[in-house]
């Protein structure tokens, strides 16, 4: 877990992202605040991150994009960055990189930089479906009621492991059928319902109760809560803990608050 927090400069919590290391190839999933910084506390570069996998384009999820694209060019990535993510990502990523930063990509050029591997190669996800086949992991898409904007979650099957990652968002009644019997639900937790309900977003957001019910019918193993964005606005650091007992009083597995810097090896 690179980044557990949300919107916020929540100290203690850097923006959404998070990695899965699969046999060293480097999945991220999201790119907020502090993710390439967290990453480096890792010890993991950012020319490192083979593809990249965006939920939403909310500015929180995906601001630190630029900076893991160019320092992993300085730096001499192997291969292009591939980008994946929902209706509009192609349009982010030609916006982002090389309109604002034009004077930098020009004066390293002139100093001999090889413009070969910085523009990332976009696929953007249309469809909810298996999207993605390598060598050593399947990876399949469903869409979130989140903001009225295109917003994806993500399941990574790794041989006899699955794993599946939200951004933000309301899960439809089908979400448990594409979480059925996965190891481990990284979802987000924004507040519980009292919270959302009185914010005039929180209907954007899913909340303890509705984590339980997807995690119980899903039969999931662990669940990981992050964003926590009633911690950034009470600033309450046991609110986290609060939640995952009100979860754990509904479902029966395992449930972590998640910090940057978690570390899960499901191997």
């Amino acid at each position: 877990m690179l980044g557990s927090g949300a919107v916020r400069d929540n100290p203690h919590r850097g923006g959404p992202s998070q990695i899965l290391n699969i046999d060293n190839e480097i999945l991220m999933f999201d790119c907020g605040r502090s993710a390439s910084t967290n990453l480096a506390r890792t010890g993991i570069g950012c020319e490192a991150v083979d593809r990249l996998f965006l939920t939403h384009l909310h500015f929180d999820h995906i601001v630190d994009v630029p900076y893991l694209v160019f320092v992993g060019w300085i730096k001499k990535r192997k291969n292009r960055l591939q980008i994946y993510g929902p209706n509009g990502t192609k349009d982010f990523v030609t916006k982002i990189i090389r309109p604002p930063f034009q004077q930098d990509i020009e004066s390293r050029l002139k100093h001999g930089k090889d413009i070969t591997l910085l523009d990332p190669v976009v696929y953007e996800v249309h469809q909810a479906s298996q999207f993605l086949l390598a060598n050593r992991y399947q990876i399949s898409s469903t869409f979130i009621d989140h903001a009225g904007i295109p917003t994806l979650a993500y399941r990574i099957n790794v041989g006899n492991k699955r794993i599946v990652i939200t951004g933000d968002g309301i899960p439809d009644e089908k979400f448990p059928e594409f979480c059925h019997g996965a190891d481990l639900l990284s979802i987000e937790c924004s507040g519980t319902s009292e919270f959302l309900d009185q914010q005039a977003w929180g209907s954007w957001h899913i909340g303890p109760a509705d984590i339980a019910q997807i995690a119980s019918e899903a039969g999931i193993k662990i669940v990981i809560i992050k964003h926590l964005v009633i911690e950034d606005i009470t600033g309450d650091r046991t609110i986290g803990n609060s939640m995952a007992k009100q979860i754990q009083s509904h479902y029966s597995g395992e449930v972590i608050v998640a910090e940057d810097g978690l570390t899960i090896n499901l191997s």
